[in-house]
């Protein structure tokens, strides 16, 4: 009997074949199926908040949020040296961070660097940023010039400041509101006005003081208020920040003197529930007249107050007035700056408010003058105040006119002082036919009656001018 061992070991090899393959093919299965899912089904890494490495100042706090991330390298290349600021493996889906960055601590010097940002969501997916970095550790120069010495509660100052090098420069309030709120919001720009020629320097920029820059100082100008619920404690701050973020801070030598202001009682009734309330409220029947009261004269005085804030910030960076502001034609004052009200309905307190102009009353439909020369920034229905009037003067300072009957003017015109602007009405929250004549620095109301007295002027502004 012949025997073909050829074609036996062939059927075996190609039983083994067929078994190694059964065997393999699951394993080959499970590597795709990995494959596609590192590539296709695991999700991008996510970095938000990398643009704050534009920018290394002299102390930065970096926020960080990340999403889908198995691992996150951040760090610093320089001349050669890598100085690492992140190394983690979240065991999270989402995760922040706060890195806070001094590059003097660093051993960085002030110039360029690369901020490499490497994060991972799997072994195939991965993003990488390479982020071009100005280190600049020198905070900007800035002296206070010129500033008033007592300012009053409810009136403006004015200042002179010089800064080299600064993005910004701004007069601060700090502390908080006599309501308890955070008033260091509130920010007053200064606007420069004049290029100081920089003085030689001994030192090349790059080697002058662990800096790289060319100084360059301007003169600025700014208008600041002390509004009606500023708090005796509070502190004036002159503020200088560059791009970087770098920031030098200066307290002004300015002393705040509080006043006393008068209260009154209003008692409205039905008919000016009626009359006043109800066509603002675009209704014919009130059914619960305090509550439709305390909504115009809350909800609606302080939509009006933010109102002017915003119009404020669109103003022109020079001064355009020029002496006393004008009253009222023949006008009676009829309510004055400060005054605290407490309104009765049946002889029951329910709303308070505070006034923060001047009323003036003359005739019915009286002209009404530009206080002072300025380009109209409004001319509409302003809530409260009716149809109103704002006039810009340059740097912050503004002028308003409300409860008129007519607007004689467009926004963008350009007035000059005594121009006629419209007449007095009786539109808005007003009981009878009257002009409110109030002055805003940087959207918030100060007493006119400084802005009326020459002497005030020339003692606390023309005589800081050159």
């Amino acid at each position: 009997m012949t025997v073909n061992f050829t074609g036996f070991i062939k059927d075996r090899r190609e039983g083994f074949s067929r078994i190694g393959l059964a065997l393999l093919l699951p394993f080959v299965i499970l590597l795709a199926a990995y494959v596609v899912y590192q590539l296709f089904l695991i999700p991008e890494p996510v970095v938000r908040g990398i643009k704050a490495f534009d920018y290394l100042p002299l102390d930065k706090t970096v926020q960080l949020q990340t999403e889908n991330m198995v691992s996150i390298d951040i760090s610093v290349y320089q001349d050669g040296r890598k100085v690492e600021l992140l190394k983690d493996t979240p065991d999270v889906a989402e995760k922040s961070y706060t890195l806070r960055i001094r590059p003097k601590d660093l051993k960085l010097k002030d110039g360029q660097a690369i901020t490499v940002i490497t994060a991972k969501s799997g072994i195939l997916k991965k993003v990488e940023y390479n982020i071009t970095s100005l280190i600049d550790t020198v905070p900007p120069d800035l002296q206070v010039a010129r500033a008033p010495s007592v300012i009053y509660q409810g009136s403006g100052g004015f200042a002179v400041l010089r800064a080299a090098d600064a993005g910004s420069v701004f007069i601060e309030i700090a502390g908080k509101t006599r309501s308890g709120e955070e008033q260091s919001f509130r920010r007053f720009r200064a606007y420069a006005v004049a290029d100081l020629q920089p003085e030689p320097a001994d030192e090349e920029p790059e080697q002058a003081a662990g800096g790289y820059r060319k100084k360059k100082e301007s003169v600025y100008y700014v208008f600041f208020p002390a509004p009606f619920d500023i708090r005796k404690d509070s502190v004036f701050y002159a503020v200088a920040e560059d791009t970087a973020g770098n920031r030098t801070v200066k307290a002004l030598p300015t002393r705040l003197i509080m006043k006393k202001y008068r209260s009154s009682s209003i008692r409205i009734n039905d008919n000016f529930i009626k009359t006043v309330i109800a066509p603002l409220l675009n209704e014919t029947d009130i059914t619960d007249p305090e509550a439709s009261f305390r909504m115009v004269n809350e909800k609606w005085r302080k939509n009006s107050e933010k109102r002017l804030i915003e119009i404020a910030r669109k103003t022109k960076p020079e001064i355009l007035w020029e002496g006393p502001f004008l009253q009222l034609k023949n006008s009676k004052v009829m309510a004055v700056y400060g005054d605290k009200r407490t309104y009765y309905y049946n002889k029951k307190a329910v709303s308070k408010s505070v006034h923060l102009g001047y009323d003036l009353a003359s005739f019915a439909r009286a002209p009404v003058e530009a206080a002072n020369t300025g380009v109209v920034r409004f001319a509409g229905n302003l809530g409260i105040f009716g149809n109103a009037v704002i006039i810009d003067h340059g740097l912050g300072l503004m002028s308003l006119y409300g409860h008129m009957s007519e607007i004689m003017v467009r926004e963008g015109q350009s007035v000059r002082k005594g121009d006629i602007i419209g007449r007095t009405g009786a539109t808005g929250l007003a009981g009878g036919d009257h002009l409110h004549f109030g002055v805003l620095i940087g959207g918030y109301e100060v007493s006119p009656l400084y802005w009326w007295d020459p002497r005030w002027i020339k003692v606390n502004v023309t005589d800081y001018l050159p």
